[in-house]
């Protein structure tokens, strides 16, 4: 893209006048397709249909299956491509390994395609799982990058890059395990990569752009007894993916087979029937949304309750490794009637870690105008078990308390607790992906 348009699109990327026909005429290379409400619907409630073991799987599920639903529906409405590339539907389990990960797979001329689709607005970079890259049943010859805007009811596939490529240029991320692939490496108009099917299914293998998956590195082999034992710790019920749980290789060979990947999905949704009418009532914090600005349920930027509250300028803000962290929230905790309706605010910043983790710091300060927390007032970090890893007690002249800086791996939950007297208060958290601009 031209750096005029990157320009544009930077300064427009939020405009909620701007309809898709006037994305295509920004950017007629563009693959751009209506995903209407009414389709949303459906595919929603299908995916609710469906068996996943937490709501993150069921909305993987639907952002999916609305990027495959859009992208056979324009292939119908193209048959002379459709018959020359021969693009057949995905894998009877892609429904199934939803459940893990992104990704839609499609046959072209013997040639593997992965439409890997994201909701959000940056497209200055494409990140690929690497379970796409690295397994080599699942590995793809083109990796299609597609951007998901529900509310304007639109998607764009907005490039492609091959496998080559991929090994060439990108750059692997192990706080997530994606393989990233700059804009610049990407190739935006996808008729290109049509041509280059038909080249190759006619034998012309000199063109600059076809591409073979070079053989990979094999996997380990595990035995029945170490597969199950696997299987066993994975099916654990989470509201996240296990993709980051184990090590990737083992993590590879049970996805690379079928009857193990099966067993795995079947174990997840078993256990999880349970697990999920016991935690229905619970709201979790999706910390993804917050480095777009979207906070729920009392909580905003620090800035923000700062500009609401009577309240003494925050350590937070001024400690020199906080200085460093991607996102901030606040918000005020109301700690009872009994209490003279008194209230702190709890304030949690993250910052990414070199050892692919997380960095977390909760603090807890004072509001309207007192100088010092309340006496016995506990601020504890809980497993996702409820089990507390540690905690904090107030003094009688505390003007904050803090948990000692902690990391976690992405997607683990987690909870912060304050308590007081009666007064129990539970904010539940998960980080599923790491973004900072």
């Amino acid at each position: 893209m031209d750096q005029s348009k990157t320009r544009l699109f930077h300064i427009i990327g939020n405009n909620k006048m701007l309809k898709i026909n006037d994305w295509i005429e920004i950017y007629p290379e563009h693959l751009w397709l209506e995903v209407s409400a009414s389709e949303q619907e459906a595919l929603w409630r299908k995916s609710l249909a469906n068996d996943y073991s937490n709501k993150s799987a069921h909305h993987r599920s639907f952002i999916n299956d609305l990027c495959l639903n859009a992208f056979l529906k324009w292939l119908e409405d193209e048959p002379d491509l459709q018959k020359k590339l021969n693009i057949h539907k995905p894998s009877y389990n892609l429904y199934q390994r939803w459940e893990f990960v992104h990704g839609i797979e499609l046959i072209s001329n013997h040639n593997r395609l992965v439409i890997i689709p994201n909701e959000q607005d940056d497209i200055r970079e494409f990140r690929i799982p690497q379970e796409w890259v690295d397994i080599h049943n699942w590995a793809a010859n083109y990796y299609l990058a597609a951007q998901l805007n529900l509310e304007e009811e639109w998607l764009r596939i907005w490039g492609f890059v091959s496998y080559e490529k991929v090994r060439k240029k990108a750059q692997y991320d192990s706080i997530d395990r994606t393989y990233r692939v700059q804009q610049s490496d990407m190739i935006a108009d996808i008729d290109i990569m049509w041509l280059t099917q038909e080249l190759c299914a006619t034998n012309l293998k000199n063109s600059a752009l076809a591409t073979t998956k070079p053989q990979l590195e094999p996997l380990p082999k595990l035995s029945e007894i170490q597969g199950i034992k696997v299987i066993e710790q994975l099916s654990k019920p989470t509201l996240y993916s296990p993709r980051l749980d184990i090590d990737f290789k083992v993590w590879g060979t049970i996805l690379s087979s079928d009857k193990y990947q099966e067993l795995l999905y079947e174990q997840r949704i078993k256990k999880s029937q349970g697990y999920v009418m016991e935690n229905a009532h619970k709201i979790v914090q999706n910390l993804n949304l917050w480095y777009e600005n979207i906070f729920s349920e009392g909580w905003q930027t620090v800035d923000e309750l700062l500009n609401l509250a009577d309240m003494k300028a925050f350590q937070f803000r001024s400690d020199s490794v906080l200085n460093e962290i991607c996102v901030k929230g606040a918000k005020l905790i109301d700690l009872g009637l009994q209490l003279e309706r008194k209230s702190v605010v709890l304030l949690i910043g993250l910052s990414p870690q070199i050892d692919s983790k997380v960095g977390v710091r909760v603090q807890l300060y004072p509001v309207s105008g007192e100088t010092y927390l309340p006496a016995s007032l506990k601020l504890s970090l809980l497993s996702e078990s409820g089990k507390t890893i540690q905690s904090v007690e107030s003094r009688s002249y505390d003007n904050y308390i803090q948990l000692r800086r902690f990391k976690l791996p992405l997607g683990k939950f987690f909870s912060i607790q304050v308590i007081l007297k009666d007064v129990n208060i539970i904010e539940n958290f998960i980080l599923e992906n790491f973004v900072c601009s």
